[in-house]
């Protein structure tokens, strides 16, 4: 049976520039990763029909803007996206990571980081080896259910909530170590990110998971903020296999 790490992986990237698509490209497949090209939003919905492993996105199209191709591909899609653009303010860092990026890398960058982005995406997003038997569990605290083997989250009274590979990966960090302080440091590596302190995108990837969990019966939030040393996840955990 073939192994899953031999498994084409393949990054689509949506850049309108020429040259900066054939840069990222000669980057990827150095790794191994091969890619699909779409100059614009147009294109992208074209070319998601090959089901890439990876969108890499760059905000300013020709024919649209690339938050809203986002906000879209979220309500069908949860394929792991790398925003790689000009468009580097904060508030637009934020906003993508809100309405369901993964990652924002601003342009220009090093692009030896960029692969490293990528490859942590995909390590995320595909296991080298089949999940065992003990693995498989059910995480349940207040009305809400995280099922590791279809990555799901469920609540009793709502459809499965969206959460994305980095929400996910960091969820499943919280509950398992439920009243334990987790440092933005800790959950850089959860992300296999550089920490780097004044980088906020763990802060904006938690109060997502924040607003998409919602309050507790008591009306507190299921993550408690530390100041100056990180994260705790306040609530009881229950696991089934």
């Amino acid at each position: 049976m073939r192994r899953i790490e031999s498994m084409r992986q393949t990054a689509l990237i949506v850049e309108d520039d020429p040259g900066t698509r054939h840069l990222l490209s000669s980057t990827l497949a150095s790794a191994g990763i091969e890619s699909l090209h779409a100059p614009t939003g147009a294109a992208m919905w074209q070319q998601l029909e090959q089901a890439p492993s990876i969108v890499i996105l760059d905000l300013s199209l020709p024919d649209g803007d690339g938050l809203e191709l986002l906000r879209q591909l979220r309500q069908t899609s949860d394929v792991p996206v790398l925003i790689h653009t000009t468009r580097s303010n904060e508030i637009e860092r934020i906003i993508g990571i809100e309405i369901g990026a993964d990652d924002f890398l601003p342009k220009p960058c090093n692009l030896r980081e960029l692969l490293a982005r990528v490859r942590a995406l995909l390590r995320r997003t595909q296991r080298s080896t089949p999940m065992s038997r003990g693995d498989l569990r059910r995480l349940h605290f207040g009305e809400w259910t995280l099922d590791t083997a279809s990555r799901e989250l469920t609540h009793t009274d709502h459809p499965p909530a969206t959460l994305g590979v980095s929400g996910y990966a960091l969820l499943l960090a919280f509950l398992e170590h439920p009243f334990e302080t987790l440092s933005r440091e800790t959950l850089s590596r959860v992300l296999k990110r550089e920490y780097m302190p004044y980088d906020r995108i763990i802060d904006v990837h938690v109060s997502q998971i924040r607003r998409t969990l919602g309050k507790q019966a008591d009306g507190s939030s299921f993550i408690k903020t530390l100041r100056s040393q990180g994260y705790v996840f306040v609530a009881d955990v229950e696991t089934r296999h």
